[in-house]
């Protein structure tokens, strides 16, 4: 049995080393090759290798093409040695998988997760809202998200940036908004006339802020007063977030109110062409962030602060959320182009899908106020548009039956109609009802 045994482990032996000879006559392929067949050669004992040699001295030569031989060897090594190499590159997402990467860093009992959404070049746009712009970040309604805002052009300004250099960025970026935008978020399950109901939880700015006006002599038209205010100006200040305040000069200071400049979904695809100022879109379809409109954008509203509601009107699939133009205090009209401008290490939201409204314009909720709003180059126009929102509202509402005249006159006695802001090309106005007028008595 042993001899029959060792005679079978000589044959298979012998029938590896007959194939080595064989491949041992194909023209050298390669290195590689060369080291296999060697390998293969030598592991044959030496009296297997002489009764091969033997044998191979007898046999026909063989007919197979050796250029058809040749031609499957070298196709084979290339294609083990483009998949090794293949192997040893990490795969590169594309940047819609990437967005769809769990990102989430902490998940609540009823399944919500939390998510963070850090400020880079790869995660804001200076200027511009652009629909095709793949999602930073993908979320599902009732998710909560900490995102973190720059200050303006990509966070070029910063303390000791001068009024030149603040000139030259304005110009890089001809038609586009000043504004550093952190997005888009795509929100799982957000639909064409839908509304995105957008908690703001909470707001912690960075450690400095900033106000200035461009000279009036080269931008005559931004600004309330720019005419007579030649020359520009910029200063920066401490923002002591722990006191809450900010010191404009000694012997004044300022609370510190942060709120959104800018909070918008897609744009609206039947936005109206301008009626001034330069272009709302560019050439590759994107939407400048320097005017307010129905999805929000730069509206300026200093009542969006922590606590408090926004409703938009969604125009995309998903709805895609932009923030930043990041504020720390503001006065309605924001009168010489800037608020106290700063940018926030964190802007907690919570957005929410709501199938059960319908809105034309954006609205706000605060604890103690319903705010409508409006916008036109008019002023006039931003005011009846305003004034219609609330009417709206107030007639819609379903705490107490009001007819639409009733709505019409209760908004002429409690509503208190703003100036957001005049400088933004299109001009805001924002009416508050108070919600007290409801309370039980």
């Amino acid at each position: 049995m042993r001899s029959r045994a060792s005679a079978r482990a000589s044959s298979r032996v012998c029938r590896s080393s007959s194939l080595s000879q064989n491949a041992s006559r194909m023209p050298r392929l390669s290195p590689l090759l060369t080291v296999v067949q060697t390998v293969a050669h030598h592991d044959a004992p030496c009296a297997c290798r002489k009764a091969l040699l033997d044998k191979e001295a007898r046999m026909p030569p063989l007919k197979t093409n050796k250029r058809i031989v040749a031609a499957l060897t070298v196709a084979g090594v290339l294609l083990a040695a483009g998949l090794y190499a293949l192997a040893q590159q990490p795969y590169q997402l594309t940047p819609l998988e990437e967005s769809k990467r769990d990102r989430a860093v902490s998940a609540s009992a009823s399944g919500a997760k939390y998510y963070v959404l850090p400020a880079t070049l790869d995660t804001t746009q200076w200027g511009w809202l652009d629909p095709k712009e793949p999602p930073k970040l993908v979320v599902n309604s009732g998710d909560t998200v900490a995102i973190e805002t720059m200050m303006h052009a990509h966070n070029a300004i910063q303390p000791g940036t001068t009024m030149d250099d603040i000139v030259k960025l304005r110009l890089a970026n001809p038609g586009g908004g000043p504004h550093s935008v952190t997005g888009p978020i795509y929100v799982t399950g957000a639909e064409p006339g839908d509304v995105l109901e957008i908690r703001i939880k909470k707001i912690v700015p960075k450690a400095f802020g900033t106000n200035f006006h461009l000279p009036g002599s080269q931008f005559p038209a931004v600004g309330q007063l720019a005419p007579e205010f030649p020359q520009g100006f910029v200063r920066y200040y401490y923002l002591d977030w722990e006191k809450k305040q900010a010191e404009f000069k000694p012997g004044i200071v300022i609370d510190l109110q942060p709120f959104p400049g800018t909070s918008a979904v897609a744009p609206d695809p039947n936005e109206p062409k301008e009626k001034a100022g330069p272009p709302i879109k560019d050439a590759k379809g994107r939407t400048s962030t320097l005017r307010p409109w129905k999805n929000g954008s730069n509206m300026d509203i200093n009542e969006l602060q922590e606590g408090s509601i926004l409703y938009l009107p969604v125009f995309v699939k998903g709805a895609l959320i932009w923030t930043g133009d990041s504020h720390c205090r503001q006065g309605n009209g924001e009168v010489n182009l800037t608020a106290l401008e700063c940018a926030y290490r964190e802007f907690v939201i919570q957005p929410i899908v709501r199938k059960d409204m319908k809105l034309e314009w954006p609205r706000i909720e605060t604890a103690t106020h319903w705010i409508a709003t409006g916008f036109d180059e008019d002023l006039n126009e931003a005011m009846k548009i305003a004034t219609r929102e609330a009417v709206n509202f107030l007639a819609g509402q379903k705490m107490v039956a009001l007819s639409r005249d009733e709505a019409y006159a209760l908004t002429s006695m409690v509503g208190d109609c703003r100036v957001s802001q005049v400088v933004d090309i299109r001009k805001g106005v924002h009416c508050m009802i108070p919600k007290a007028i409801f309370a039980k008595r």
